[in-house]
């Protein structure tokens, strides 16, 4: 097998590798999972929220199959796209590609830097699905939008959406992470009731086009941002009647902030995020060593002024919170 080709990033701190090659190319079937697993554990692994392996087509269009932390896969992780993307547009000097994952295709582009340097990319996801096929909560009608659910919470309404990936969306007057880990930890256990498991975001209102998200992911639990997560509450928050689709909202994470709007396509809402890319580090793993026992050994490349330019975005972003008086943990 061959050598893996790996890089670090982050999304709003949201840390996910990218992988260069397909999965089958890379790995035997069966070991897909346990790799992936073994690479994101926090502790004896290089420590991740996730994991793209992507075969460039070298035209400008590649393709990509994303696993969650636990080595589950999954059709999207916003963040990891905006690296993706990013490396691809690295690589190809472009200012944008087309990356496909299942049977979605996502355009990305280069966006300007922020003043502090960081480097910065606009995606293009999915249109967002009020009536998924696939149902998100079993035994209701759809589309359902701002209803309660016993099974979801004791007291609180909530929207279900997919950008492919399954989210339910609760609009609050004020964040408690206690009581999201419990929501989602309830949408984990109760499979009778979510059949396809679900992400769940509490969306807090800061001020005008300006929200706090917070998701507790299905896979990988509370994450300092979530891509998708982003996209799907930015969708609810049209839904319900509280911004117009085509404004710009900022979006602050625990990891950082993002941007997000909608467009009109094909009769319905296209979601763009916005927001950084950044690489943590370069590295090469052998697939042995990757599936050997106890912990992990690698030296890596990594670029100190691009960390510290996403370091005072970061710290500007925490500032604003606090100032709000929203403090999450970050995992």
């Amino acid at each position: 097998m061959p050598t893996l080709s790996i890089t670090k990033t982050h999304g709003s701190r949201n840390e996910i590798f990218v992988i260069d090659g397909a999965p089958d190319a890379l790995l035997a079937a069966g070991d897909v999972a346990r790799a992936v697993e073994r690479l994101c554990d926090r502790e004896l692994g290089l420590g991740g929220d996730g994991a793209y392996f992507v075969a460039d087509r070298g035209d400008g269009t590649a393709q990509a199959w994303f696993f969650n932390p636990d080595g589950s896969p999954s059709l999207l992780c916003g963040n990891g796209m905006r690296a993706v993307g990013r490396l691809l547009l690295d690589r190809h000097a472009a200012d944008g590609v087309l990356v496909h994952t299942g049977p979605y295709s996502f355009a990305v582009r280069h966006v300007e830097p922020t003043p502090h340097g960081v480097r910065r990319v606009e995606v293009e996801l999915p249109a967002v699905d009020f009536a998924p096929a696939e149902p998100i909560v079993a035994g209701v009608a759809y589309p359902f939008v701002d209803q309660a659910l016993p099974a979801y919470h004791p007291s609180r309404t909530v929207t279900a959406v997919a950008v492919p990936n399954s989210h339910l969306i609760t609009v609050v007057d004020a964040y408690d992470e206690d009581e999201l880990v419990a929501t989602g930890r309830r949408i984990a256990a109760d499979a009778a009731a979510f059949p396809i498991g679900a992400n769940a975001s509490f969306v807090l209102p800061m001020g005008e086009d300006e929200v706090f998200v917070r998701t507790f992911e299905r896979g990988a639990g509370l994450t300092p941002s979530c891509g998708s997560g982003i996209a799907a509450s930015r969708a609810a928050l049209s839904r319900l009647g509280l911004v117009e689709p085509d404004r710009p909202v900022l979006v602050r994470n625990a990891g950082g902030p993002a941007r997000s709007r909608l467009q009109e396509r094909d009769g319905g809402w296209q979601p763009l995020l916005e927001g950084n890319a950044t690489i943590v580090y370069r590295t090469e793993l052998e697939p042995a060593e990757l599936l050997g026992e106890g912990a992990l050994k690698w030296e890596e490349e990594s670029d100190p002024a691009e960390a510290a330019a996403f370091s005072a975005l970061y710290e500007e972003n925490a500032e604003a919170l606090r100032a709000r008086g929203v403090r999450p943990a970050m995992p």
